[in-house]
């Protein structure tokens, strides 16, 4: 019988999805300026693009390798992820059937498949292989306001990237053919799903926690003279008035910077 090509939607990725993760502390730690729907968006929506990425690979030449990636298969099959791997300019993206890592030089952001865990590592550390989690380098949950503003710089480019695959495999592939393989053994009926406009959506809303990040560590840098403030213009500024706590915001910021409400539906 001939071998079945390993698949990042195997056994092996099921056994890492039933493995306990003690992440309650970090999530705890996220949730203080990444609302919690955003990450509950984001649990669904990777998992089903690394799903989806697992029926690309067994597509016809191997949907990954015509995009440019290059694959490096684990010394034992069935004990490990096929690493996929490529580099465009100063950006590395590599994937595996547990997650991700998106790099920009040696600033790299990995991300789990089954949960928003976003840890920085040290891409230079990186190993050049890499088949199973445990064979990452150290890994750390941002902290300081330099390493959470970091992740968010990264957590924009990766889903900008990941827009764009999307968009790619439309133009290739086509929209019946996405539909299809995001479809798993107890679906009963074929509904497109717009993975692209997702992304989009997603990295809309990191741009905006990014800018209110910058914002308000900008708001707290002392001022190296008092600033007499313009009355007029402040009165005469247009606002918005935030639905959820009631605080003021001007209306070019399309998002109350106190609680990161949008006036969009969770």
């Amino acid at each position: 019988m001939k071998n079945q090509p390993y698949s990042v939607t195997g056994k092996f990725v099921e056994d890492l999805k039933a493995t306990k993760q003690n992440s309650a502390k970090d999530n705890n730690i996220y949730s203080q300026y990444i609302p919690k729907y955003i990450q509950k968006n984001w649990k669904s929506l990777f998992s089903k693009q690394l799903y989806g990425i697992g029926k690309d690979i067994l597509y016809d030449n191997n949907l990954l390798l015509q995009y440019g990636f290059t694959k490096q298969r684990p010394p034992v099959p069935d004990q490990g992820s096929s690493q996929y791997s490529l580099t465009v300019q100063n950006d590395q993206i590599i994937l595996w059937g547990f997650g991700m890592i998106f790099a920009t030089g040696n600033n790299g952001l990995f991300l789990w498949r089954h949960a928003f865990e976003p840890k920085l590592l040290d891409a230079s550390l990186l190993p050049s292989n890499v088949w199973m989690p445990d064979q990452l380098p150290q890994l750390t949950v941002p902290h300081t306001f330099d390493e959470k503003h970091l992740m968010l710089q990264l957590l924009v480019k990766a889903t900008k990237w990941l827009e764009r695959y999307e968009n790619w495999i439309l133009t290739t592939c086509g929209e019946s053919y996405r539909s299809k393989s995001l479809q798993t053994q107890n679906s009963y009926k074929i509904s497109f799903v717009c993975l692209e406009e997702r992304w989009s959506e997603l990295h809309t809303k990191f741009e905006k926690i990014l800018k209110k990040h910058e914002l308000k560590q900008n708001s707290n840098m002392p001022k190296s003279e008092p600033l007499q403030p313009d009355l007029d213009r402040l009165s005469t500024t247009p606002k918005n008035t935030c639905g959820a706590c009631g605080d003021s915001y001007p209306e070019d910021l399309q998002f109350c910077p106190s609680c990161n409400w949008e006036a969009l539906p969770c």
